[in-house]
């Protein structure tokens, strides 16, 4: 498989976004390329998180308990990153992933992934960059819903900054 299909999903994720495509064809050439069959699992909620996965092309469902334990499934398909998070942390999955038609995915390995951030400072810079950006979109949002709700006499809320 040719990297530029990688490289061109990787500068349309958030979290790669801006490095420089030559880093981008460093992390596609270090990442395994899997492939799926409709109805196959990624990975299921609870084991250990490891790694991420960008999806290359084809359809996968991630499968949640909503409200109330129902059932709720989420669409994904080519340029979505699934997972980022075990990329910088160990955790548990929340959710279940699994293929809905051929699948050909990027699998980003958190220590691979890490390794990476090390080599290449301005890599990691870039990352920090966007995982900053994200933050402060995250405060922006929470300030609109305070506003928007309220205190409503609520005690020991703390301000959002």
């Amino acid at each position: 498989m040719s990297l530029e299909p990688a490289v061109a999903l990787l500068q349309c994720v958030d979290l790669f976004a801006g490095l420089d495509p030559v880093r981008l064809e460093v992390v596609a050439f270090t990442c395994e390329r899997r492939e799926y069959a409709p109805g196959d699992k990624l990975f299921e909620a609870g084991e250990e998180a490891d790694c991420a996965w960008l999806i290359i092309e084809g359809e996968a469902a991630m499968l949640a308990e909503g409200e109330g334990g129902a059932p709720r499934a989420l669409r994904l398909d080519s340029g979505d990153l699934i997972g980022e998070t075990a990329l910088f942390k160990r955790e548990r999955r929340r959710t279940s992933v699994r293929a809905v038609t051929r699948l050909l995915t990027l699998r980003i390995g958190r220590d691979m992934f890490q390794r990476l951030l090390g080599e290449f400072p301005e890599m990691a810079g870039a990352v920090a960059t966007r995982l900053a950006n994200r933050l402060d979109d995250a405060g922006a949002e929470l300030r609109v819903l305070q506003m928007r709700f309220g205190r409503n006499g609520k005690k020991g809320g703390k301000r959002i900054e």
